[in-house]
């Protein structure tokens, strides 16, 4: 596991140079997909695991049903590609919490320690001569600060592999790395990403304001640590009010004339019109409903919106995630997604509420994904495969450092 870790924090650097790589989200996701079902009549699964695989198979239940009732995208190919794509994170999550193996956690936890520290060394000292030397590995600028996304093909993936990282350090204690963490956000801070700056903001307020104390306290006090947990959320909500809140407003005036705002607008008009079901499966706000060109594009008049043009490549069609949820699952699949995230939510807590720090690492991992997935595709990107398979076991295999000194499986607690 920790030679995949490896992979996949730089697979976004292979894909740019050995073009085969790209394959390489979907392939992990088929295999990991057989390995659960070969395990799976012999497993016994935690109530939040059973009720994360029945809320999303409804959810895909939905898609379907609407796509063989409406029929808007006529392509099978497209249907199957979009089972596949939206599938990725609870896949891999679920295999990762629940059905990888702990052989060995402890070597492979150190390995993905050490790999981690000496990765972060390079990519801040690159980031930190990148702003004053070419190196050509900068995005342009965001006033005086060169963006910087070293040399993967985007910042966002760039982004990604920090965050996952940042993560790792903080579930293996904040103190002994606490010198790696303030070089992950360096590094984050220099790719000027409002998300970047939204993980450390959370990052920071989870550290800082969900100790050890609240955390391990007894039973009888739960009631006091779910009002602790969601007050610390609560100052994050609003710190990414504060740090979003430009860059949103500026989303909203632009309306159906670019790309993202169009996709949120036409999402809720499709929503409407076609309740309770939504338009099906490769229908709309994807790269898939580009490539197999759907006609609600035509049919709401975005067809020549810049990023959504047909003859453009359509670059803009995965810039936010949202419209895609519940422009072609409707207000029911929409429900029923976010209940599946929800006992993702649920199965973090379960896990974790004994390990502050991992416990930490991992609500900040899961608090960027949903802030990321409202400006890009983040659930169905070849990131949200190294994102999933580390809030599902690299993260628990941390644990440990500050429990019982051994890895126990996320099963058993």
């Amino acid at each position: 596991m920790s030679v995949l870790f490896v992979f996949l924090l730089i697979e976004n650097i292979l894909e740019k140079y050995i073009g085969v790589f790209q394959y390489s989200d979907e392939l992990i996701l088929i295999v990991l997909f057989l390995l659960i079902l070969i395990r799976l009549p012999h497993a016994k699964l935690p109530k939040t695991i059973i009720m994360i695989i029945i809320f999303f198979l409804i959810t895909l239940l939905l898609g379907i049903l609407s796509s063989a009732w409406f029929h808007i995208q006529p392509s099978r190919i497209a249907a199957f590609k979009d089972i596949l794509a939206v599938s990725k994170f609870f896949i891999v999550y679920v295999y990762a919490a629940a059905f990888a193996s702990d052989k060995n956690a402890e070597r492979e936890r150190r390995r993905i320690l050490s790999f981690s520290r000496f990765y972060i060394w390079i990519l801040a000292f690159c980031g930190v001569v990148n702003q004053f030397v070419d190196l050509g590995m900068g995005e342009g600028y965001r006033g005086p600060i060169k963006e910087y996304a070293f040399l993967y093909t985007h910042g966002t993936f760039m982004v990604a592999s920090v965050v996952v990282m940042a993560a790792v350090f903080i579930a293996n204690g904040t103190k002994k790395n606490a010198g790696y963490i303030g070089l992950s956000f360096l590094v984050l801070a220099l790719s000027m990403r409002i998300k970047a700056f939204i993980f450390i903001a959370a990052a920071c307020t989870l550290m800082f304001g969900y100790r050890k104390s609240a955390v391990q306290s007894r039973r009888s006090r739960a009631s006091k640590n779910s009002l602790r947990l969601y007050m610390v959320l609560a100052i994050v909500l609003v710190l990414v009010y504060f740090i979003a809140r430009n860059k949103v407003d500026s989303y909203l005036s632009w309306g159906l004339t670019a790309a993202r705002p169009a996709l949120y607008i036409v999402g809720f008009q499709i929503m409407c019109n076609y309740f309770p079901l939504g338009s099906g499966l490769g229908t709309f706000a994807s790269s898939i409903s580009g490539e197999y060109y759907s006609p609600l594009y035509f049919t709401y008049g975005i067809s020549n919106v810049s990023g959504l043009r047909q003859s453009e490549g359509f670059e803009y069609m995965e810039d936010t995630y949202w419209p895609y949820i519940f422009g072609q699952y409707g207000l029911i699949g929409m429900t029923t997604y976010l209940l599946s995230l929800y006992c993702v939510f649920r199965n973090i807590r379960r896990v974790f509420q004994s390990s502050p720090n991992a416990f930490s690492a991992a609500l900040s991992l899961f608090f960027y994904v949903i802030a990321s997935s409202f400006v890009e595709a983040v659930f169905t990107n070849a990131t949200i495969v190294l994102i999933a398979l580390t809030l599902g076991y690299y993260l628990r295999i941390s644990r440990d450092q500050e429990t019982s000194g051994t890895v126990v499986s996320s099963i058993s607690v």
